[in-house]
């Protein structure tokens, strides 16, 4: 049975928790098996520790596979001169990633640059300053690393001594994760993102879903576990208020919108958690769900 990321953590915690170095199982820039040391002079865990453990619980987790991840990853930023700008880590779609990463390098080709920027699916920065400044981290850190994307959405991570923010990149926008944190919706700007509020761990998006939510390929839906389905953040979300507002037009449209109406409408909600419920527990598919009907041109 495949472990969450929560106890993956514990394990890792157990096993290097009193490791003074750590042999890196993913490519730093652009060398191999790197050894890294986990504590600072006076003894105390540093940053990287918990960069690897964050790492380590994403990969042993199941929730993405090591050959799409690297540490310590360089893009240009400006003329030839500039500082360049550096993620902790990057998170690609595809398992070419490390060659173009290299050609660029070694070679300054520009296209392989183009192929990374356009591969990036998730971009993650770690700290160890228990939460003191998330609002500059997220600002000129994390937000900066995100638009290197040219992907239409992008994941952003903020891992800060164990605690976890979760952000996106969706269009022009760059927001929180969890839409409930956006207190202005689309128009949240940093002071607007409820940045003293952490997000849980098994709210981190998998490669699957991250990968649906970017390139929206088809899928049978008669063949969908709860696993597939898009996390609900709360009242407020997005989802859940488009697809409500849609239901009360149609009953409108159908003059419905009276109290047999709303009876039909409890038990379609009724009926749609039952069967989320249901899933999960005998780890079924949904038998719940909307077809999408084919056009006619």
């Amino acid at each position: 049975m495949t472990k969450s990321f929560s106890q993956i953590k514990l394990e890792f915690d157990k096993k290097y928790g009193t490791s003074k170095e750590f042999n890196n199982f993913l490519p730093e820039h652009l060398i191999l098996n790197k050894k890294t040391a986990f504590t600072k002079k006076n003894g105390n865990r540093n940053e990287q520790f918990y960069k690897w453990q964050f790492l380590y619980s994403l990969v042993n987790s199941g929730m993405y596979a090591k050959d799409f991840i690297g540490t310590e990853v360089f893009f240009p930023k400006g003329n030839k001169n500039s500082a360049p700008i550096k993620f902790d880590c990057a998170i690609f779609d595809d398992v070419q990633w490390f060659e173009h990463y290299t050609a660029f390098h070694i070679t300054k080709s520009q296209e392989s640059l183009d192929w990374l920027r356009k591969h990036i699916i998730a971009v993650v920065e770690i700290k160890k300053e228990d939460s003191k400044d998330i609002e500059t981290v997220w600002n000129q850190q994390l937000k900066p690393a995100l638009k290197e994307s040219e992907n239409e959405f992008c994941l952003g991570i903020l891992y800060d001594t164990e605690r976890l923010y979760l952000f996106k990149k969706q269009g022009n926008l760059f927001l929180r994760l969890n839409e409930g944190y956006n207190t202005k919706k689309d128009e949240s700007q940093t002071k607007d993102l409820q940045l003293h509020l952490t997000d849980s761990y098994n709210t981190i998006p998998n490669y699957d879903q991250l990968f649906q939510k970017i390139y929206h390929p088809k899928i049978d839906r008669a063949k969908r576990t709860i696993e597939d389905l898009e996390i609900i953040s709360g009242v407020y979300s997005t989802q859940l208020t488009d697809g409500i507002t849609a239901i009360l037009r149609t009953m409108d449209k159908v003059s419905m919108k009276n109290q047999r109406g709303y009876e039909i409408l409890i038990q379609i909600i009724a009926l749609k958690i039952y069967d989320e419920k249901r899933s999960a527990k005998i780890n079924a598919y949904l038998d719940f769900y909307k077809l999408i009907k084919k056009k006619n041109y």
